[in-house]
């Protein structure tokens, strides 16, 4: 089985349909586009379930938009599932009614629906109560008094703790601001003795820091500074701090909460120093430091407790959310249920009613009955096989009967069995050069080289590696052939290789010379590839035509004496042989027969090997075809001959007996490719820029493998059992003379186009 047969049998398996189903197209199409609609409803709600569980998760941070868009998920899921019961419910009457119909598998199909949906409904219901409960409860707890009070009480012990801070770094600043007022420490002589008193003051208060701050200077340049050790290794020097203009106003104190680049908080309190005038001398500056992790935790108990009041707004919605996502789970499982129900009576009842069928069609004479059923181990599948099995041997028998009566057709035919493969090659090319650097890299590559491989813009692949341009199978054979090559000495190493190309076989000489300077050191490779396809092409058929100009010479001769004497046998002994005369018969008549095929095959063979020269003549394209046609018409009433001449071709030089020889070979072969009924389309075309002309033969028939049609034209090469290869070699062959060309290319949806090309020149 391929990859798009078990796709396809993967697609039958999902939308639980047989792909042997024995049903009108219209039915099946309607099955399939009602499975598709559950399968595809069945997805939609088993995602947005999701996406609504996901919303419900995070809900609490969350806009309030998303309660809307639950709401509408909520909404949707509901509308989606009554489609999917109103599926399941179409399925169960369509079951029950095909039951009171009688129809075969029905009843058994039925039970195991029913059995299906009693062992889910019990456990799934059970489930659905408890987790139910337990989401309630769990809801509840969860915004029960004692968490919301649990919340309140700590984030209010953080904002207390927060405002003693505050209140002891004023206090303790208007402290120190009256001190140092009284003992006049500001004044310039008494410098050292303000440093030790802030620095006894931090110590004695466990403070983070005390800083004096001068008022006069714009920059408030600090008289004194004091660190707690702990924060000393926090900042250096000073911490950035200015006093707001309107302290100096007002005259008031003043508290910032200051934030620290390593993720700590400064709570400092600033007090004014007036001097006896009341005018301010300067500011007291008490900072208290909180430390990094301190901060985060006061920090996350006021998120804490804000997400939780944003999460109780949107309490209401929460449980009938969770609610109906299980129920959407349960419904789901329902339906899962009574589906694979359908799909496994599908499956068992299928093979058993196709077995009666094909049984019924054995009994009429039909052998072609063939039960195609999935892969299976069980006894149905093995009961098939046997059928199948059965089957075929009857097949056989009947085979190996109508074999007897063709084997000594068969024998005669054998004389052509051998069969020869040859290159499709190029013509007229240059040779081509290429020149390698000792480490592998191309240094020189000419536009031949291109036109005999199939490249294109092979100046891209100077100072390239040839390792890193070549495909991995063309690489191993130059790997080889560089193998061969004897890298010490100067001589040239010469070998005729064949090159796969995707559309062709090349028969190159190829050239390859080691250079060395004048030390002897190794400077690279030069490679000459010579395409030889065409010089080999000519031998090969030169070869073709003498052998086929000898056999034709051997086996003429003795051809006429034989068919002559079993004629001759025939009319003088038919009415002696009483009980055996329809034998005789018979044998004498092979032989007249077998003998006029191997006239005509010796016929093919002097037209191969004696090729008359072309004598071009003006002449008119489609008058030939028009008189070829009638001929096929007559003989072939099962085909359908279109000829269209819309673009019709001037006069032209050709040799109209052999157009007409090459014209019939292309019908013959078109023919040939239709089996029952067809139809061959015949026209004409004329390009006036290109100076060509010719025409077009398309059928409708079975068509030529990509394989096959590069060696088409290749002598005693033939697609048909009874050909002797030489019909579409003699073609090429007129084709070519009068320097054309001819190409062959599929026909769509199916069959082949021949197309011929001859120069318009009269």
């Amino acid at each position: 089985m391929n990859y798009k047969d078990k796709l396809k049998f993967l697609f039958a398996h999902i939308l639980f349909l047989s792909p042997q189903t024995n049903l009108d197209p219209e039915e099946k199409r309607r099955r399939i586009r009602e499975r598709y609609i559950i399968v595809i409803t069945a997805f939609l709600i088993i995602g947005l379930t999701f996406l609504e569980s996901y919303i419900s998760r995070t809900q609490g941070k969350l806009p309030i938009s998303s309660n809307i868009l639950v709401h509408f998920i909520l909404n949707l899921n509901i509308i989606l599932l009554v489609l999917l019961i109103f599926l399941v419910i179409r399925n169960i009457v369509k079951l029950f009614f095909e039951r009171r119909r009688g129809i075969l598998g029905t009843r058994l199909r039925t039970k195991l629906v029913v059995a299906f949906i009693a062992l889910t409904i019990i456990p799934t219901l059970l489930l659905f109560w408890v987790s139910a409960n337990l989401i309630t409860s769990t809801i509840d707890n969860l915004f029960s008094f004692q968490v919301e009070s649990s919340l309140e009480e700590s984030l209010e012990i953080a904002k207390n703790y927060y405002q003693n801070l505050k209140d002891n770094s004023i206090f303790f600043a208007r402290n120190l601001s009256k001190t140092i007022a009284k003992k006049n420490l500001l004044h310039p002589d008494n410098a050292q003795q303000l440093q030790k008193f802030i620095e006894h003051r931090v110590e004695e208060y466990n403070l983070g820091a005390i800083e004096i701050l001068s008022p006069s200077s714009p920059e408030q340049k600090s008289l004194a500074i004091a660190f707690n050790p702990l924060l000393k290794e926090k900042v250096k020097n000073r911490i950035n701090f200015k006093i707001p203009f309107e302290l100096y106003k007002n005259k008031e104190e003043y508290v910032k909460i200051q934030s620290l680049q390593e993720g700590g908080e400064l709570i400092r309190g600033v007090v004014p120093i007036f001097s006896t005038q009341e005018q301010i001398k300067g500011f007291v500056v008490v900072s208290y430091y909180l430390p990094k992790k301190l901060v985060r935790k006061m920090q996350g108990i006021s998120n804490r407790f804000s997400d939780y009041q944003h999460l109780r707004l949107s309490q209401p919605p929460i449980k009938p959310t969770y609610i109906l996502l299980l129920a959407n789970i349960t419904l789901l499982l329902f339906f899962a249920a009574i589906m694979f129900g359908f799909h496994l009576a599908k499956n068992l009842t299928g093979p058993i009613k196709e077995l009666a069928e094909g049984t019924l069609k054995v009994a009429k004479g039909d052998l072609e009955v063939r039960i195609e059923i999935s892969k299976a181990d069980d006894e149905i599948g093995f009961l098939v096989d046997s059928f199948n099995q059965m089957i075929q041997d009857l097949k056989n028998g009947r085979a190996q009967l109508e074999q007897i009566n063709k084997n000594l057709q068969d024998m005669n035919l054998e004389l052509d069995k051998r069969r020869n493969y040859m290159e499709i090659v190029l013509k007229n090319v240059a040779a081509g050069v290429i020149s390698i650097d000792p480490e592998g890299k191309i240094t020189t590559i000419n536009n031949s080289v291109g036109k005999i491989l199939g490249l294109e813009k092979v100046d891209s692949f100077i100072n390239k590696n040839y390792k890193e341009i070549l495909p991995p199978k063309y690489l191993l054979q130059v790997e080889a052939l560089l193998d061969e090559v004897d890298f010490s000495s100067n001589i040239t190493f010469e070998k005729e290789i064949k090159l796969i190309l995707p559309n062709k076989t090349l028969d190159l000489s190829t050239f390859i010379t080691p250079l060395k300077d004048e030390k002897g050191d190794y400077l690279g490779l030069v490679i000459v590839v010579e395409d030889v396809t065409e010089l080999q092409k000519g031998q090969r058929i030169a070869a073709w035509r003498e052998v086929a100009r000898r056999i034709a010479h051997e086996i003429k001769n003795p051809l006429t004496p034989i068919q002559l004497s079993a004629q001759r046998l025939r009319r003088r002994y038919k009415d002696k042989f009483l009980e055996d005369g329809e034998i005789f018969d018979e044998c004498t008549n092979t032989i007249i027969t077998q003998v006029e095929l191997l006239k005509n095959m010796v016929n093919e063979f002097s037209h191969f090997a004696r090729m008359p020269a072309a004598k071009p003549s003006p002449n008119y394209l489609p008058q030939i075809i028009q008189e070829v046609l009638p001929i096929f018409r007559e003989a072939h009433k099962h085909i359908t001959f279109n000829f269209d001449e819309s673009e019709s071709p001037p006069l032209m030089n050709f040799d109209p007996d052999q157009i007409k020889r090459a014209l019939i070979n292309i019908i013959e072969n078109a023919v040939e490719a239709i089996e029952i009924q067809g139809e061959i389309n015949i026209r004409t075309f004329y390009d006036r820029k290109a100076k060509v002309a010719g025409f077009e033969v398309a059928d409708n028939g079975c068509g030529i493998p990509p394989e096959k049609r590069a060696r088409l034209f290749e002598p005693y090469f033939s697609t048909k059992k009874s050909g002797t290869g030489l019909g579409l070699a003699i073609v090429e062959s007129i084709i070519s003379e009068h320097q054309g060309r001819i190409q062959v290319k599929d026909n769509y949806p199916k069959g082949t186009i021949f197309r011929i090309e001859l120069p318009a020149k009269v």
